[in-house]
């Protein structure tokens, strides 16, 4: 190993509000882990991420979905708009004519609402209410204490930005870059994770935050 080789990252934060980039972060990670680097993630997947491919399963992952799903807003929506509804209409379907086509059409209709109505009023102010949210809840993660938090995703940065004002340690960086680690020996020969393949590993709950 020679004298200008960086030092390796004893632990890692990643930070994802959406899911564009967990393909990217998998690999990220798997490399970083497989070299004996603890790798955790901080994920908002509560909205936007019914069909988000898991993590991989060496990543710590910590979970803010139920804190921005109790927003007032959010939960007063979603109550009115589409729980309370499917509620009535399911328990109707079978007893009522054409309850069930009713179901069917409230699920057209709210999933169109959701897409075209709820969507563009909630995403301009998402990230500063992630924001919000995260740092309430980021002390468990000692964040002071971290090698480097990385953003790779858009609308994690203000939180990103918030954590290097608050604590000078960690590098944060919008870089999944392992590419200065990989002269650095293999400790932890872990598998490349396919969340879609027969055979991948188990991807246990995400721990709430």
């Amino acid at each position: 190993m020679t004298a200008d080789l960086q030092p390796l990252p004893e632990r890692v934060v990643i930070l994802l509000f959406g899911n564009g980039a967990i393909k990217r972060t998998n690999d990220y990670a798997w490399q970083m882990a497989r070299r004996g680097v603890r790798v955790q993630a901080v994920v908002a997947d509560g909205q936007g991420w019914r069909r988000a491919p898991f993590l991989h399963p060496s990543v710590e992952v910590y979970s803010l979905a139920k804190p921005e799903n109790r927003q007032p807003l959010l939960w007063l929506y979603e109550a009115l708009v589409e729980r309370a509804p499917a509620a009535v209409l399911r328990r109707l379907e079978g007893r009522l004519p054409g309850a069930g086509f009713a179901r069917r059409a409230h699920r057209k209709a709210a999933g169109f609402c959701r897409r075209n109505v709820f969507w563009k009023v909630y995403r301009p102010f998402r990230h500063q209410a992630l924001r919000a949210i995260a740092l309430r809840r980021l002390g468990r993660l000692d964040l002071g204490a971290a090698d480097h938090v990385v953003c790779p995703d858009p609308a994690a940065v203000p939180l990103a930005w918030s954590i290097a004002r608050r604590h000078p340690r960690p590098v944060v960086t919008r870089a999944l870059h392992y590419g200065p680690y990989k002269p650095y020996p293999v400790v932890n020969p872990i598998e490349p994770w396919d969340p879609d393949a027969a055979e991948a590993p188990h991807r246990e709950p995400y721990t709430p935050l």
